[in-house]
């Protein structure tokens, strides 16, 4: 528990006086808590050892939360440049920083297929995609209107629905599996 625990403490410490001024690191740091962190973290806790399920697992939320907070920084390019945060909007602009979003949905839908096709995702789990319905317009509207806030915020909502959702459809899924 040790390494998970040092990872999150130094990322919570380091977060406001450097993380959010390297472009990688602002943008992997909070997936990087929610995913591996948290995830693996709590499957240590109950289960006393890692396992590549928990590993797997904690690659969707570290995706979508990194989304989350990537698609957020959207809004707020002008004034965070003015107080010295550089994230990759800044950095490589809306437009580049769309496509990334959609590489990294895509992380959090792969991570689910490559954890079934290894058989550390159980077929029930495969409940998680469900959320691709949603995913696609979101990604289609976010690339589509990146550099026009007022257009984009309802596909910033459908994000948030995607980042809640698609861990809880997994989750069930899972548990539905254990259970029958």
């Amino acid at each position: 528990m040790i390494p998970l625990g040092v990872i999150g403490l130094v990322t919570i410490l380091a977060y406001t006086d450097h993380i959010t001024r390297n472009p990688i690191l602002c943008l992997i740091a909070p997936g990087l808590g929610f995913g591996p962190c948290m995830v693996m973290g709590t499957s240590y806790i109950l289960s006393g050892s890692y396992t590549w399920t928990a590993f797997v697992s904690s690659l969707i939320p570290f995706f979508l939360v990194s989304n989350l907070l990537l698609l957020n920084q959207f809004p707020d390019v002008d004034a965070d440049r003015t107080i010295g945060r550089n994230h990759i909007p800044i950095l490589k602009g809306r437009q580049s920083a769309a496509m990334l979003y959609g590489f990294l949905l895509a992380g959090a839908y792969g991570s689910i297929l490559i954890g079934f096709a290894t058989g550390v995702i159980p077929p029930a789990g495969l409940a998680g995609l469900g959320t691709v319905v949603i995913a696609i317009p979101a990604v289609r509207g976010v690339i589509r209107h990146a550099d026009d806030i007022p257009k984009l915020v309802p596909y910033m909502a459908r994000n948030v629905l995607i980042t809640i959702v698609t861990p809880v459809l997994l989750a069930a899924g899972m548990l539905w599996d254990a259970t029958w």
